[in-house]
């Protein structure tokens, strides 16, 4: 009986001391998360020597804020308290590994955990994440990765995984990434370029990089969630009648020649897509033009001439409706040889809208605004194989997202043009770029920039702001059109339906 007595004390007495301890927590599905007087809060604290988004690391590190930094349960304790970052040594990209500043370890080393180093084999990833992928308790460091080179590209998420003292060698596939992580694999999916011009310069497709021409900037910092893009010869509102000159432009290419031959096949091109904006409309300015000169295997996306003045209608009236499109066959003024050969195609582009513009006052007191013609062609060698303009495709100083893609996979297939999400043209038997190696791969320039007999007519350098800018091996289906306007809207901070 006395055994009895003393063993219910025993057990009253040690629920007493739990009770105590963890009388401040809130018990969840993920363990104890705790208030500042918890048990947790007060035997494993937060490190008070590194913090999130803090640049200056444990000398001579320095953080790489391009990768996620944030507290995660390493320890298994149920609470997120381990600050998990990036860190390497300034001149020794090397050294860049993965280290973790435990919680309860103040006064030691904040890069006893960590992973292997870059120069050994860590391969890291802009689109990162933490997360308990194999149910141990311990999060682990995920990311999107390329798994295989062209011409089948494809890029999975991949998770390094964390043990009792370190991150493991072993990797683990993570089939059920989070949702913004799925949405990053679709617009992976048979990626050949992706400019995202947010924060880098970075191909992260992984096939080209790019040269600069003249005093082209971007804002580095990654900590900004938004973004106006890359800027070229950018003109402001006070400078409109007397802008600054342009001599900025891009060049791309896989190689130190900045030519395209294998990595990014021509040939195999599928789709566009990317936002611009013009800040004002210049001589047939081009998005971009691939090719090798003037009119010799060109590929290109730009404007004709210098815009239109157009009467605005009435927005509320259009509000969510389609552009009421008309495509014929057309010809140019002057008539080449080629132009006998190959169909051009003309085609009305979406309405326009008076919103988020600068209003052109007429003699006749109505107001008007200022929108250009788009074009796209394809050429083979010297002949010219496909034209297509749209016209008042896009209004000066307003963000457009503009997407040209196929919709089958055959040497003749269909193109189909949306602006701003709304497909505007179809285009049936159309063109593919004829050849892979092109040496002059322009983003903002003309291959015919100096191309003898055009006067005053010349074509002049694109002045405006690129964002997202890809292309692809396959076409583009419409919901990944919408789903990537829906993500490029955020990072623009175009909050209006319309934009």
């Amino acid at each position: 009986m006395n055994n009895i007595i003393i063993g219910i004390v025993c057990v009253t007495l040690l629920c007493i001391v739990l009770y105590e301890m963890f009388k401040d927590s809130k018990y969840s599905l993920e363990g104890f998360e705790s208030n500042s007087n918890s048990y947790l809060d007060k035997y494993y604290p937060k490190r008070s020597d590194i913090v999130p988004g803090k640049i200056k690391d444990e000398s001579p590190w320095v953080r790489d804020l391009r990768y996620k930094d944030e507290y995660v349960d390493i320890q298994k304790l149920g609470h997120k308290s381990d600050l998990c970052r990036v860190v390497v040594k300034p001149g020794n990209p090397g050294s860049a590994m993965l280290a973790c500043g435990l919680a309860g370890t103040d006064g030691t080393s904040s890069l006893s955990y960590r992973s292997k180093t870059k120069a050994e084999g860590l391969k890291l990833g802009r689109d990162d994440y933490y997360k308990d992928v194999n149910t141990d308790l311990r999060d682990d460091y995920c990311r999107i990765i390329k798994v295989k080179d062209a011409p089948t590209d494809s890029w999975e998420s991949w998770c390094i995984v964390a043990g009792l003292d370190s991150f493991k060698p072993q990797e683990i596939h993570d089939v059920s990434p989070p949702e913004p992580i799925r949405d990053l694999l679709w617009f992976y999916d048979g990626i050949m370029v992706w400019y995202r011009f947010k924060d880098d310069l970075l191909d992260y497709g992984e096939n080209t990089h790019l040269a600069l021409a003249g005093d082209i900037k971007i804002d580095e910092d990654p900590r900004k969630p938004k973004t106006d893009g890359i800027r070229i010869n950018q003109v402001r509102k006070n400078q409109m009648d007397d802008p600054p000159s342009a001599d900025q432009f891009i060049r791309i290419g896989e190689n130190s020649d900045l030519e395209l031959e294998e990595k990014l096949e021509l040939r195999q091109l599928r789709s566009f897509s990317f936002w611009v904006r013009f800040d004002m409309f210049t001589n047939n300015a081009r998005i971009f033009d691939f090719g090798n000169g003037a009119g010799h295997d060109n590929i290109f996306i730009g404007i004709e001439g210098k815009g239109n003045t157009t009467a605005p209608l009435n927005a509320a009236k259009n509000a969510g409706k389609p552009a009421n499109v008309v495509c014929t066959r057309t010809a140019p003024k002057e008539m080449l040889p080629q132009d006998f050969l190959n169909e051009v195609w003309s085609c009305a582009g979406p309405q326009p809208i008076d919103k988020d513009t600068e209003d052109l006052i007429e003699d006749d007191g109505v107001p008007s605004v200022k929108r250009a013609n788009l074009l796209f062609e394809i050429w083979d060698k010297e002949q010219r194989k496909m034209r297509i303009k749209i016209i008042d495709a896009i209004q000066e100083r307003k963000w457009h997202h503009i997407t040209f893609t196929t919709r089958d996979l055959s040497f003749t297939p269909t193109w189909e043009i949306y602006i701003d999400g709304i497909r505007i043209f179809t285009h049936q038997n159309g063109h593919l770029a004829q050849t892979n190696y092109v040496t002059k791969n322009y983003i903002g320039r003309s291959n015919w920039e100096n191309a003898q007999g055009q006067g005053e007519y010349k074509d002049e350098r694109f002045r405006g702001s690129l964002f997202d800018f890809r292309m692809y091996r396959i076409p583009m289906p419409e919901s990944k059109i919408h789903r990537t306007i829906e993500w490029g809207k955020t990072l623009l901070n175009l909050d209006s339906p319309d934009f």
